[in-house]
Formats: C-alpha cells, sequence, structure tokens
C-alpha cells in the first residue's frame, strides 16, 4: 500500500456497519488501516456504535454520544503516520468534535472561546458536526446552510472554520461567508482550490465538507475516507462498502454472498478454499462465473494482477517502449485542453506542455506537444489509460481545430490503451477495488507525489483561472499529470511480470475468462433472478466507442 503522510479516518454510516458482515468490516480495517472511525449521526446508534467498536482497533467516534465532562466539544486525537515531515507537528493531527448544534447553542460562550484559541494557530483542526447541511429553496434560488446562525455566533470573525458533516455528501465542498451572529449568507463560494481566505475581517467564513453518502451509492453502502494533514484535510475518498469482503470479488453480490454464508464461507480465503463444484451448485452460479471468482479473489489476496491469456502486452515487443500520456481539460467535455504530460520509460524523462498564460487558446500547447512528438520522437507509440474513451479522442480533436498541419501525422501514430487489453480485451485481472488508474497503481505499490488532487479538481481549478486569472498551483497540478502517467507505466511494468495463462489448473482452462465487468453483469442478472438486484464494485461504466477502438475508465 502507497505509503501515507498523515492520518485517514473512515466516515461510516450506521446502516453500513449493521447491515455488513464482520468478516467485511474487517476487510475493511486491513485495508483502509484507518486512524480513527467517525460513526456519521446526527441521530445516536449505540449499536452502530458499538460494532464498529467490536471490529476496528483505531479509536471510534460517534458525534451524537460524545458526552465527556468538558463542555460541548470534544477533542479527538489522531494518531497519524509515522512520517518524519510530520513529526513535529503530531498534535496538529486532531478533530473538534461536537455532539449537535443544540449542544453548541447551550453553551455559546464555551464554544466560541475554544474555537477563538483554537484558530490562533493557522492549522486549526476542522469541527465535526453531523448537524450541519444545506437546503434548497427552489421558489427563491437559494440555498441555506442548517446551522448558520449557531455557527455564526461561535467561529471566529477574519478566518476560515472547517466544519466536517455527514449530513452532505461526500465531495461537497464551499466556503459560506456569514453575518456574525445573524448568520445571514453574505456570499458562497464553490471552487475551492489552494489557499483559501475569508470574505474580510468581519464576516465569519465556513468551509463545509461533506462525508455522508453520495448520489449513485445505496445509502447503506457508501463510506468516505478523509485524509488528514497537520494543514488539514487534503482529500475526502468515496467507496461502496461492496468492494471490500466477499462482494469486492467479481461475480459475488449480497444473494450470491449468503448462499456462500450458509456455507460457511465469509471470506476471499474461504473462498479460495471452496471447491469449483460447491461454487457451481450455488444457484445462479456457472462455471464460468466460478472461475471468475476463483481467479479475482487470488488476484485481490495476493495483491498481484493476473494475465488470463498469452496475448503480449501493447509494445511489450517493439525495440522502443512506448511514451506513457496523459491530459488535463476544463471538465469532461473539455473547451480547452490546457496540459499534456508524457513520460518516456526509457529515458526515464518526463516532458510537460502547459498552458499558463492564454487559457481561450490550445493551440500554443497542442504545437508545442506536436513539435516535439513529430520532430524528436516521430516512430514511438503513445500508451495511455483510458485513451480511446478520453485523451486520444479529445487530443484529435483538439489538433485538428487548432492544429490541422499536424492532424494528418497525429492520426498515423500507433496508439495503445493499457486499460482496454487488460479488461476490455479480458487479457487480465487487475488488483484494484475498482479499474480507475490510480486505484490499481495504488494496489499494485505505486508510490507517487501525493499531490491530493484528482481529475476533477484539476479541471475545476482551471476552470476558475479562465474566469479570474487567478495562477494555479502549477508544480502541483503538473506533479498530478506526471503521477498519472508514471503510474500507467508501473501498472505496465507489473502486468509484463504477472502470472501468465499457462498457470491456470485443468478446471479453469477449459472456457474463455470473464473480465471484472461481464462477470458483474453476470452476477447482477443471477442475483435479480432470485427476487432482488445485486452488485459489484467492480463494474464501472466505460464510454462507448466505435468498436474498432479502444475504451476505458474516465481519469474524472
Amino acid at each position: 500500500m502507497t505509503a501515507r503522510v498523515g492520518a485517514t479516518v473512515l466516515a461510516l454510516p450506521p446502516s453500513a456497519l449493521e447491515n455488513r458482515s464482520i468478516a467485511t468490516l474487517e476487510d475493511l480495517a486491513s485495508t483502509r488501516e484507518p486512524d480513527a472511525v467517525w460513526v456519521l449521526g446526527p441521530s445516536r446508534e449505540p449499536q452502530a456504535f458499538a460494532r464498529a467498536r467490536s471490529v476496528f482497533e483505531a479509536a471510534v467516534f460517534h458525534p451524537p454520544l460524545e458526552t465527556t465532562g468538558d463542555g460541548p466539544l470534544h477533542r479527538q486525537p489522531l494518531e497519524g503516520d509515522e512520517n518524519e515531515a510530520i513529526e513535529e507537528e503530531r498534535d496538529a493531527l486532531e478533530l473538534t468534535v461536537a455532539p449537535s448544534l443544540r449542544a453548541m447553542d447551550a453553551d455559546r460562550e464555551t464554544v466560541s472561546s475554544a474555537l477563538a484559541r483554537r484558530s490562533a494557530d493557522a492549522d486549526s483542526p476542522p469541527l465535526v458536526c453531523d448537524d450541519v447541511t444545506t437546503t434548497v429553496r427552489p421558489t427563491a434560488l437559494a440555498a441555506e446552510l442548517e446551522g448558520a446562525k449557531t455557527l455564526a455566533s461561535v467561529a471566529p470573525t477574519g478566518a476560515v472554520t472547517t466544519v466536517l458533516t455527514g449530513g452532505e455528501p461526500a465531495g461537497y465542498d464551499a466556503l459560506w461567508h456569514l453575518e456574525p451572529d445573524s448568520g445571514s449568507v453574505r456570499a458562497v463560494d464553490h471552487d475551492l482550490i489552494g489557499a483559501l481566505d475569508p470574505l474580510d475581517s468581519a464576516s465569519v467564513s465556513v468551509r463545509v465538507r461533506g462525508v455522508g453518502p453520495t448520489v449513485g451509492y445505496g445509502k447503506s453502502r457508501s463510506i468516505a475516507t478523509l485524509k488528514l494533514s497537520p494543514s488539514g484535510v487534503s482529500a475526502v475518498d468515496t467507496d461502496d462498502v461492496t468492494d471490500f469482503g466477499l462482494e469486492a470479488v467479481s461475480g459475488i453480490g449480497p444473494k450470491t454472498a449468503t448462499q456462500l454464508a450458509e456455507r460457511g464461507v465469509t471470506t476471499r480465503t474461504d473462498l479460495l478454499e471452496t471447491s469449483f463444484e460447491t461454487l457451481t451448485s450455488l444457484s445462479g452460479v456457472g462455471a464460468e462465473r466460478a472461475r471468475t471468482m476463483h481467479r479475482h479473489a487470488q488476484v485481490l489476496e495476493t495483491g498481484e494482477a493476473r494475465r488470463l491469456t498469452d496475448e503480449s502486452l501493447p509494445g511489450e515487443h517493439w525495440s522502443t517502449p512506448p511514451l506513457c500520456l496523459d491530459i488535463e481539460t476544463d471538465g469532461l467535455s473539455p473547451t480547452i485542453l490546457w496540459q499534456i504530460g508524457v513520460y518516456d520509460p526509457a529515458a526515464d524523462e518526463y516532458r510537460a506542455f502547459v498552458e499558463r498564460e492564454e487559457p481561450s487558446d490550445p493551440g500554443p500547447v497542442l504545437e508545442a506537444f506536436c513539435d516535439w512528438l513529430l520532430g524528436v520522437h516521430p516512430n514511438r507509440a503513445l500508451l495511455t489509460w483510458n485513451g480511446w474513451g478520453f485523451d486520444y479522442r479529445h487530443l484529435g480533436s483538439f489538433i485538428a481545430k487548432h492544429a490541422p498541419y499536424y492532424a494528418e501525422e497525429w492520426e498515423s501514430i500507433p496508439k495503445f490503451d493499457l486499460y482496454w487489453w487488460a479488461a476490455k480485451n479480458e487479457h487480465a485481472l487487475l488488483p484494484g477495488r475498482t479499474n480507475e488508474l490510480e486505484v490499481v497503481a495504488d494496489a499494485l505499490g505505486f508510490d507517487g507525489a501525493k499531490t491530493g488532487l484528482d481529475g476533477a479538481q484539476t479541471a475545476a481549478a482551471y476552470q476558475r483561472f479562465m474566469r479570474t486569472g487567478k495562477p494555479l498551483e502549477w508544480e502541483r497540478h503538473e506533479a498530478y499529470c506526471e503521477d498519472d502517467c508514471r503510474a500507467l507505466w508501473h501498472v505496465y511494468e507489473r502486468l509484463q511480470d504477472a502470472p501468465r495463462a499457462d498457470g491456470a489448473s485443468a478446471d479453469e482452462s477449459t472456457t474463455a475468462p470473464a473480465t471484472r465487468d461481464q462477470a458483474t453483469r453476470d452476477a447482477n442478472r443471477a442475483d435479480s433472478s432470485q427476487g432482488g438486484s445485486d452488485s459489484s464494485s467492480a463494474a464501472t461504466a466505460t464510454t462507448e466507442t466505435n468498436e474498432t477502438e479502444q475504451s476505458g475508465l474516465s481519469d474524472f
């Protein structure tokens, strides 16, 4: 697993704890290795709290039950990672927990004093309160912040106070500027990248970050992982609880997991020790699905990819390896392509082409990239993760429009997509809980730059640059793109070294293997026919393209 900097906090809705097996929760604990577990409120859920305490070795807190004798706020220290860079600042790794807005209202003076005292430090601990949420009034076309009056009366003016809440979905991140005492909203900023400033010295500025269930996940399953450093929350990532335990295995959903549990199979180790005949005797499980279950369980347990065929990797036998390519745009339907990153594994060199001056014109970046590629490396192939689904498609479109004299040469360059080769062409099983590049690379031991960024954040940052002219943290965003390029080559090398198909058992050699996506669709259909819907973490929708092209997962 990639080394962490800071501390990790799991934010779990009570239903995710109550509706999942102990084995699934133990797998979650061993995979995420949290420094603390936050059982979300706002209602009191003592059974979920007790279940978490019985499974996780880390400290567990549940805000509605935080009734210490120290007033309405509770300090939750975070043990953090053994990292020399933060050793001297370990005391900064903590959360300030409030049981409820009502508890803060009952003793505003104490809360105000505590928050003011802590805000005197540049890196004050985030405040946890699950009551804080937002509502939208359609008739007024306005949003309201529940608890604004309370927060405005206790948070210091002229500073930014971060509030973490399970009342908003993970990914919600907005800076609310409030009038002191009254809580009237003066302004709301939604594009938050880089350092944040209060509106002015007289306003109360509250950054609200959600960690609750997200759209697209069942409320009983969505979980968030918070990554904290001494400077605050660096990232909030979201998983489905079915990414863990038996349901993380391709072909296994709730119905099949229940059937397995009835036979005493609750872990992936148990599954690997279960005979092929036993698996095929389960309702809705055929030979192909049983083989996939065994194979993928082994991949997840070992953390090693497995090649399912003897097909060579794209460009594997070429005299010079392909150049690893990644692009950054202003969104999934881009109006500008502003960064092109290329890693040359033969020379171990990285090259970035970035538009820092004129965001309305992608021409200079495209020209510089094409000049370099066609002038210096005219005979090299390109390699991407989701090239045909995103990078190649948009590069071709932008080159045709802004550098048409290079369009024909661009089309002639050999282009490969590693995701398509592995998953869509059914040549390998990948050890990530999803098939996103970052997840797969991390599972295969890639140790990146830890920028705390993702594709959506880089797009949002550049959108703001286009609107306001405020520069990005250019080095950080370039490091993010470089990480993707180097991660791609890391996965490529691990696949080169992965066990080959000739190591398959006799049972496995009789039928062509199914990919994770296909096995998931089979599992969903089979379990649905048993009277309920099934799901698996393995499936991720891919961009539809022409059948002669390759496709893959979006970077966003």
